[in-house]
């Protein structure tokens, strides 16, 4: 019987204030329309895969190269993301970023099992994210035969501006709808707050529930 009337109770609330909550939810929502739209930077994404390969020019698949080869990938992405090979980047291109700035932007990534090493870049400009990602693939496969003293790297699939890049974020579908369910927690937490507080006694029932009296009359209200 109390969970019922306590959802009654919510209920109508709910209806009481049906109107407030709505408009707290348009406002938050087009709220996260206009920050979305008018104050976040478009971020581009581009993507450079690099293989990793058995060395020479054996026909026949070496399957114990094959499993060195995924063991290494490991050892490869930290290499990747290190502050020798950004350096090299930032100087070879000329950029602005610091070394940690930088490695914000890339990250390094392999399907389980693949021999496949994607390099990503996320950055402002369309243009210099695909700079970014060849350079950092490029400085890889030249630094690391320094390093290991191996030679088993070729770039797969450059990166490239194609007419159907579109910005990877903000995504405005996403942050209108979540500034909406925002917005309707926002209204219903002050609908339920309001009642909470409200110690105004309107009808007979307040008098009741406030006062533990019984009502012996109550005088209507008189139109002028």
């Amino acid at each position: 019987m109390e969970d019922s009337v306590s959802v009654e109770r919510a209920w109508a609330i709910i209806k009481k204030n049906v109107a407030s909550i709505i408009t707290m939810m348009l406002l938050v929502g087009i709220l996260a329309a206009l920050v979305t739209y008018f104050v976040m930077t478009p971020k581009y994404e581009a993507e450079t895969q690099m293989l990793v390969s058995s060395p020479g020019d054996a026909v026949v698949v070496d399957f114990e190269n094959i499993e060195t080869n995924l063991q290494l990938i490991h050892t490869y992405r930290d290499i990747m993301l290190s502050k020798t090979i950004l350096e090299d980047v930032i100087t070879n291109l000329e950029l602005e970023q610091t070394v940690k700035e930088l490695s914000k932007q890339v990250s390094v990534t392999n399907q389980d099992q693949s021999q496949v090493l994607s390099i990503r870049v996320v950055d402002a400009s369309a243009e210099e994210a695909v700079e970014i990602s060849n350079e950092v693939a490029q400085v890889f496969m030249d630094r690391i035969v320094e390093i290991m003293y191996v030679d088993n790297l070729s770039i797969y699939a450059p990166a490239s501006v194609g007419p159907d890049m579109e910005p990877v974020s903000p995504q405005p579908l996403l942050n209108i709808a979540i500034g909406l369910f925002i917005g309707l927690m926002l209204g219903l937490i002050l609908a339920f707050a309001r009642d909470h507080f409200d110690k105004s006694i309107k009808n007979e029932g307040d008098v009741r529930k406030v006062l533990d009296l019984p009502v012996v009359g109550s005088i209507a209200k008189f139109e002028d």
